[in-house]
């Protein structure tokens, strides 16, 4: 499967492509690293090639963004139980931050969930990664519950889920 976005200045695509497992763990890696300066090792940063092809034998897609032909985001996706698109893992790295890339993301996996007849997005952010929570917010999705959640490292965090807001229909439509 291949999602195309474009983000001014930046053209690049999305592939969903299970050959590239150890590229899409090297970029989560680099790209969720920070967090361990910042309340706690990202369990982003324990996940394996080998986890991750395990993952991906269990439904879950990975979206692997280049530019130029470089690795520079990921993302991991799969249908809910609800209906809608959930994603993880969205990471860009640090020196591409900025671009609109993690929007371009956001708007390539919507359209793929419309495509295959899912109500939208939905996906579990650390609350204090309000820089993302925000971002998320300016795109359409809106906090629907928090949470304290015991992570793969054995940390409780408060995490927020959030989903695309319901689009209001006038009476006319």
């Amino acid at each position: 499967m291949m999602l195309s976005a474009t983000s001014t200045p930046l053209s690049f695509e999305v592939a969903i492509d299970r050959t590239q497992a150890d590229a899409a763990v090297d970029v989560m890696h680099r790209a969720f690293a920070e967090l361990s300066g910042r309340g706690g090792t990202s369990s982003a940063l324990i996940e394996t090639v080998a986890t991750l092809r395990d993952e991906m034998e269990r439904g879950t897609d990975v979206g692997l963004v280049s530019c130029d032909g470089a690795p520079i985001a990921v993302v991991k996706h799969r249908a809910d139980d609800a209906g809608l698109l959930y994603f993880s893992r969205l990471g860009v790295l640090p020196e591409h931050r900025g671009g609109g890339i993690a929007a371009a993301v956001v708007h390539a996996l919507r359209r793929s969930a419309r495509e295959r007849g899912l109500g939208g997005l939905s996906c579990a952010v650390r609350a204090d990664e309000t820089r993302n929570i925000a971002l998320y917010e300016r795109l359409g999705m809106r906090v629907t519950r928090e949470y304290q959640l015991r992570s793969s490292l054995g940390v409780i965090r408060t995490v927020v889920d959030m989903a695309d807001a319901p689009v209001a229909v006038s009476a006319g439509e």
